[in-house]
């Protein structure tokens, strides 16, 4: 097993104080995808992603975080890494998803 993976959720800082201010982000963000929202598109968010990686010395701070939807989250996780993500879902204009 790899890296943080080795210890729990909690130990690695999302316990109850991650689960207060997930629920502020989300809210503040109107529980949209705010990469979604920036190419015109309204679509759920289902994720909070800390700006700068906790890895990379980023904070909890509310400031440092954004809601995501999943694709995005997982896109942005995986460049952070060094790894490329074609996106899962493609989205229509009015923020549906459509098929291939």
């Amino acid at each position: 097993m790899s890296g943080w993976h080795r210890t729990s959720r909690h130990d690695r800082g999302y316990g109850s104080a991650w689960e207060k201010i997930r629920e502020q982000a989300l809210e503040r963000d109107r529980g949209l995808c705010q990469h979604c929202l920036a190419e015109g598109r309204s679509v759920p968010a289902t994720q909070v992603d800390h700006v700068i990686a906790k890895a990379k010395g980023g904070t909890d701070d509310l400031g440092n975080l954004q809601s995501l939807c999943r694709d995005h989250h997982e896109a942005k996780t995986a460049a952070e890494n060094g790894r490329a993500v074609k996106p899962k879902t493609r989205f229509g204009v009015d923020g549906w998803p459509v098929g291939e």
